[in-house]
């Protein structure tokens, strides 16, 4: 059975039993003989079985071989038609050619004839469908291509705007962080006058200028992309890291209702890693967590740990969850989840960080049951 699906398949189409039955006597050692009596029965027989060659009888009741060749055509423009007839007339054999036939034969046919007719065609066939192939898969490539270099493209020119951003956001960060160190000088000279409320304003102050020097430090980076240096990766205490992005992201979750639980692992692990980069890419993960979920109710899990000679950091969220046809575009560039309020390049930068530093990151997510995100980083060599 298997060896009789594994052929070619021919089919013939032909109201009368004994020429039907005489060609499928003459073929069936060779092909797969499919056999109907009627037009739409050799329809039904070609959407499912795509025959490679199809000799077809132009006399028919009801429906005759040129209407059945035009139906033909709609449904399989390559597959190669021999139309029969038993009036040898030219202009009958004319009219099946400029519908589509690809050749002519009239009853009583020679037995080798047909035999080497339909093994012309068949390999005909089986040439046109390579072909046509060849060419969807090259129109695959084309069209791949094309968006690679619109996005390339696109990358380019938000980069050089970056650019220029970020060089027009550099000084005033600076004076920020300026009037932010005399600010802290003013506020020791009160010290006396705060009292009780020196500790928590002291504390506030030190996270403003932490996070300004960090903003600063991101537009260095980014003025600097393409000139990286091996220099600057440095082992980094994942606890202390993840600790800078609790702090980083604690007032935006407090703002919005979001509760942000760290489950701290007892054996801090350390990373080879770019500080900065990393904290970007987790802050990125963890605002993601936190915009994700229902204000009042929203639970943000972060968990970390070390096995297998890597670290473990997982972001977990009781949101609703991402469908999976989201899902699988959730790392490429310029597609959000978030609306216009998106740039669909905060997942692909992070993938990107992560990728950078031998990492691996996966997501898991369930309607109405939230979303995973994982992050695996190799440990820092002793």
């Amino acid at each position: 059975m298997a060896a009789e699906s594994a052929r070619e398949a021919v089919l013939i189409i032909d109201d009368e039993l004994g020429p039907r039955e005489s060609l499928r006597i003459l073929l069936k050692n060779d092909y797969q003989v499919l056999c109907a009596d009627n037009v739409d029965t050799g329809l039904q027989l070609l959407r499912a079985h795509q025959p490679s060659v199809i000799v077809m009888d132009i006399r028919m009741p009801k429906k005759n071989g040129i209407q059945g060749l035009s139906e033909i055509r709609k449904l399989d423009p390559l597959v190669s038609v021999i139309m029969l007839t038993g009036y040898g007339a030219l202009e009958t054999a004319q009219e099946a050619i400029r519908h589509g036939a690809n050749d002519y034969l009239s009853k009583p046919f020679d037995a080798r004839e047909i035999q080497e007719i339909v093994k012309r065609h068949a390999q005909r066939t089986r040439v046109e469908r390579r072909r046509r192939h060849s060419e969807e898969e090259l129109r695959q490539i084309n069209e791949q291509l094309s968006a690679n270099l619109a996005s390339k493209e696109r990358l380019a020119a938000i980069g050089q705007k970056s650019a220029e951003f970020v060089h027009d956001l550099r000084n005033p960060l600076t004076a920020v962080l300026g009037y932010v160190e005399l600010l802290s000088e003013d506020l020791k000279q009160s010290k006396d006058k705060l009292a009780e409320r020196w500790t928590d304003t002291a504390e506030y102050l030190e996270i403003i200028e932490r996070n300004v020097t960090r903003c600063r430090e991101l537009s260095e980076m980014w003025l600097s992309l393409g000139k990286k240096t091996s220099g600057q990766m440095r082992p980094v205490v994942v606890q202390e890291l993840l600790q800078e992005v609790m702090e980083s992201v604690g007032p935006m979750a407090d703002s919005l209702g979001v509760h942000v639980e760290w489950a701290r692992d007892q054996e801090p692990g350390a990373i080879e890693a770019d500080r900065l980069q990393v904290f970007r890419a987790l802050c990125n993960l963890v605002i993601n967590a936190v915009e994700a979920v229902a204000s009042g109710t929203g639970v943000v899990r972060i968990r970390n740990g070390k096995a297998d000679g890597r670290v473990k950091i997982s972001i977990q969220d009781n949101g609703s969850g991402i469908v999976p046809e989201q899902l699988k575009r959730l790392f490429e560039p310029y597609f959000t989840t978030k609306g216009k309020t998106g740039t669909g390049l905060g997942l692909f930068i992070t993938k990107k960080v992560i990728e950078e530093h031998c990492g691996t990151i996966e997501v898991q997510s369930k309607a109405n049951e939230g979303t995973v995100f994982t992050v695996s980083l190799p440990l820092a060599r002793p």
